[in-house]
């Protein structure tokens, strides 16, 4: 329940108070509006959602300790729980992740494991460690649970806030990762509107490596039973373009994903319906990386 004076007397309170997250018109397109998810408080980013759900049911079981493969904002988020309740978590991490996510669930009280080029490098490794310490791994990848979150969460604000101002979506452009937020929010749209809410989901492009998100193979449990209208191939260099054209108009600095998600609007050429892009998080993780793309401009 959203908290409009923002007094929070726990953790919880604080998370769930600051739902909905707002939904800013955005100076691209005539009808352009962005779910700003960089305003979850734990990671900064829309794994707080996912973390919360998946966290709910390990305190249900009484679990001692998390395992989990992540490439950076479910792990700061679960780090983040874990502290509060005094839960023990270990973070498998890809190698090629910035190091800002390493330090920060340290911080928390985490353990990190480097290893591997990619989540899916991680994954094998993870169930082996979970078997082997008596740890529970929540397995983002393949829980249904990250659906739902995001289907009784990020869906549900967007209708309700488009719908306090008279509007319905026509398409909404996110990302593709683990597939949560995607597919929950697909279920939510095509359960309720059906084909009258396009969803179009971004990917990076062959050979081309964006954080956060990954090209999808067939194999996403997640998103096997849920319908995707399209999906835009982007590569770095686009989501980086559009990082910045989102800074230079609108003076909001968005991660990298989200940039995917303009490069991806950008490329349907449709200023006229009305559109929302999932931004996944904002570009302070993603300074260095940032920092040697702006010398190259």
């Amino acid at each position: 329940m959203s908290n409009p004076l923002h007094v929070f007397s726990n953790e919880q309170e604080l998370l769930e108070g600051m739902w909905p997250t707002p939904l800013l018109k955005l100076r691209i397109g005539n009808d352009t509006w962005a779910k700003l998810e960089f305003y979850n408080p734990f990671s900064r980013s829309v794994k707080d959602r996912t973390a919360w759900f998946l966290f709910r049911q390990a305190l249900i079981k009484n679990v001692n300790h998390i395992v989990e493969a992540t490439s950076g904002n479910t792990g700061i988020a679960l780090a983040s729980l874990s502290s509060i309740y005094g839960m023990q978590f270990t973070m498998f991490l890809p190698v090629v992740a910035p190091k800002v996510y390493k330090v920060l669930v340290k911080l928390l009280g985490g353990n990190v494991i480097e290893a591997g080029n990619s989540t899916n490098d991680v994954i094998p490794l993870v169930k082996r460690f979970a078997e082997m310490s008596n740890a529970v791994n929540l397995d983002q990848f393949n829980n249904p649970i990250n659906v739902i979150a995001h289907y009784e969460t990020t869906a549900r604000e967007i209708d309700e806030q488009l719908t306090s101002i008279g509007k319905r979506p026509s398409r909404i452009i996110a990302t593709m990762g683990t597939g949560g937020h995607i597919a929950g929010i697909a279920k939510y749209f095509k359960e309720k509107y059906g084909d009258d809410v396009e969803i179009v989901g971004v990917q990076p492009s062959e050979n081309s490596r964006i954080p956060g998100i990954k090209r999808q193979n067939g194999s996403n449990s997640l998103l096997r039973d849920i319908k995707i209208d399209s999906v835009v191939d982007v590569s770095f260099e686009e989501a980086i373009d559009g990082t910045i054209s989102v800074a230079r108009t609108s003076g909001i600095l968005i991660g990298i994903s989200a940039g995917a998600t303009v490069a991806a609007y950008k490329r349907i050429n449709d200023v006229s319906s009305t559109t929302v892009l999932i931004f996944p998080d904002d570009a302070f993780k993603y300074v260095d990386i940032l920092e040697q793309t702006l010398k190259e401009i």
